[in-house]
């Protein structure tokens, strides 16, 4: 795993929820208000169409991944990257997918399917 050197304000918030300092859960909407970097294996046209998200999997479940900083995209593993807000990010996420966030790192944070659901639900419920 890659250290983990915080590059903005939601890495500083990653690193306190890594050492105890902030719950899972008020990160999760903290990552929901930032920008999320979303790699993509194919080109994305500007209205979206295209885009085909870079997949690890866990256990069955695939996850999509997701960096909290534009200089983490590895651009060997996709050539591509879409920049979003996290809520649009969770709300369009299909059902059966979760999210690595910043995979490789000593850093990175695992979303389950079923809490990637849990979130959506938060977030539709205002």
């Amino acid at each position: 795993m890659l250290p983990f050197e915080p590059e903005n304000d939601i890495e500083r918030q990653i690193v306190k929820a890594r050492d105890g300092n902030l719950s899972g859960d008020a990160l999760m909407r903290q990552i929901a208000d930032a920008i999320l970097y979303i790699p993509s294996t194919t080109e994305v046209q500007t209205d979206g169409r295209g885009f085909t998200p870079a997949l690890m999997d866990q256990e069955g479940s695939p996850l999509v991944m997701a960096f909290t900083a534009r200089s983490r995209h590895p651009r060997e593993m996709a050539k591509y990257m879409v920049q979003t807000k996290g809520r649009q990010f969770f709300l369009r996420l299909p059902a059966g997918y979760g999210v690595v966030f910043n995979p490789g790192y000593d850093a990175q944070i695992l979303l389950p399917p079923h809490g990637a659901a849990a979130l959506k639900d938060d977030l539709r419920a205002g």
